[in-house]
């Protein structure tokens, strides 16, 4: 399916290429595991002027279900989101643009950011140890337009912030001073088009990421992260599909975190018979810098040490290297029903340099040294090599997609193990 210009008032406009005009987590999960190569509904995260691509649309999820789930047990999935984008038009009857569109979409997690949240902070007094609450705002709002060329535009904010109160193992909110956990982020962007064959897209960020247990205004400490990302899509009627380099720059400042990210890559994105075929290689340059910061290996929780501030000892920790991923889709027996399967790979070469005030500790690095590292093999989340799902389109409104477990085809059907499924996400148009 190939869509390369404005169309009626309803459906997307512009700059969809070969993709699915309609994507989801899930989708996106299943097959191949990031969204730089395709247009998906996803990707307004990445940049805000692509709401403009999804007016008068709805969009949620039940969230991930990566955690352990014991035999003949059950549990809910984590993190559910929802939320909608609704456009108004400004044009006629043959073309809709100039158009107003605005969304919003409540629980999603900005994992780019708050994996920069510890999960326990030492305070002034050496004894006291806080515990980084979860944010409970978690809050996307979005305003964009197009033009009457169809150029569009985009701004978003995002905001997830707790402060003064904790979460009780029975669900109940409860006070403690010193529960206190921000991230804000604004960003804009622009989606234009050059010709009829060459589409491009450029947004900026700045953001804020804050935590207890002292209680702070928006401009404490100058921690400021800026993030820059870049993409085009240049199509390519000779295989009928679409080459799109892109590029991306994050400059992340937090407490006790100094973290620069580049990554280059191009990519391709082909229409296939009943099905869609993507690939794509990157180069990755990644410098994280921390100090004060610990990390219990085994069961992935930090611990940020505030008192030292003054004096700071930078560990260091540098990977360069690549990564390649790949994702296609086909519809089997029925139009309504699409399968899925994709993946990635990332080889980096790490480099280590502990500062000899921090020997002996678990920090960024917990030594000198240098060894190769890749992306997690098979651990059931988005970040891992390789993901399987399906999808049902029902009259190209109501779109379900699926993640499906990894590890289905391996239980014991006999216990009663696991999950089957780790992600369900759905989309409907009107």
């Amino acid at each position: 399916m190939k869509l390369r210009s404005a169309i009626a008032v309803g459906t997307a406009f512009g700059i969809l290429g070969v993709g699915s005009a309609f994507a989801t987590f899930a989708r996106i999960e299943s097959m191949g595991k990031n969204t730089t190569y395709i247009m998906d509904d996803v990707s307004i995260f990445d940049n805000p002027a692509n709401i403009n691509l999804y007016p008068n649309y709805l969009i949620g999820e039940f969230g991930p279900y990566t955690q352990d789930v014991p035999a003949g047990t059950n549990q809910d999935p984590m993190f559910p989101n929802f939320g909608g984008i609704f456009s108004l038009s400004l044009g006629d009857e043959n073309n809709p643009d100039p158009r107003l569109s605005i969304g919003g979409l409540f629980g999603r997690i900005n994992n780019e950011l708050a994996r920069f949240l510890p999960t326990y902070v030492i305070g002034e007094n050496a004894r006291v140890i806080s515990r980084v609450p979860e944010t409970v705002t978690n809050f996307d709002g979005f305003l964009g337009g197009t033009l009457s060329s169809g150029d569009a535009w985009g701004l978003h904010v995002y905001i997830a912030h707790q402060d003064g109160g904790t979460e009780t193992p029975s669900g109940l909110y409860q006070v403690d001073d010193n529960a206190y956990a921000s991230i804000v982020q604004a960003d804009a962007g622009l989606n234009m088009q050059f010709g009829g064959n060459i589409d491009f897209e450029f947004s900026f960020a700045l953001a804020r990421i804050q935590f207890g247990p002292d209680h702070k205004n928006f401009f404490d400490d100058g921690d400021f992260s800026f993030l820059v990302k870049s993409r085009a899509f240049f199509t390519l009627e000779a295989i009928d599909g679409e080459l799109v380099p892109a590029l991306s720059a994050n400059f992340i400042e937090a407490p006790g975190i100094d973290n620069k990210h580049a990554q280059v890559g191009v990519g391709i994105n082909v229409a296939l018979d009943r099905g869609f075929f993507w690939l794509g290689a990157d180069f990755i340059w990644d410098q994280l810098k921390a100090h004060d910061w610990t990390y219990n290996y085994a069961t992935g929780e930090s611990t940020y040490n505030s008192q030292n501030n003054d004096d700071p000892a930078w560990d260091k920790r540098r990977d360069i290297g690549g990564m390649i991923s790949f994702g296609i889709e086909r519809n089997i027996w029925w139009d309504w029903f699409v399968i899925r399967v994709g993946g990635q790979k990332s080889i980096l070469y790490t480099s280590c340099d502990q500062h000899d005030k921090n020997k002996g500790k678990n920090g960024v690095c917990n030594d000198d040294g240098n060894f190769f590292s890749t992306n997690p093999l098979a651990d059931g989340t988005a970040d891992d090599h390789v993901g399987f799902g399906f999808g049902i389109n029902i009259e190209e409104k109501l779109k379900i997609d699926v993640t499906v477990a990894e590890d289905l085809l391996f239980r014991n059907p006999f216990q009663g193990e696991g999950r089957i499924f780790s992600r369900i996400s759905a989309t409907y148009s009107f």
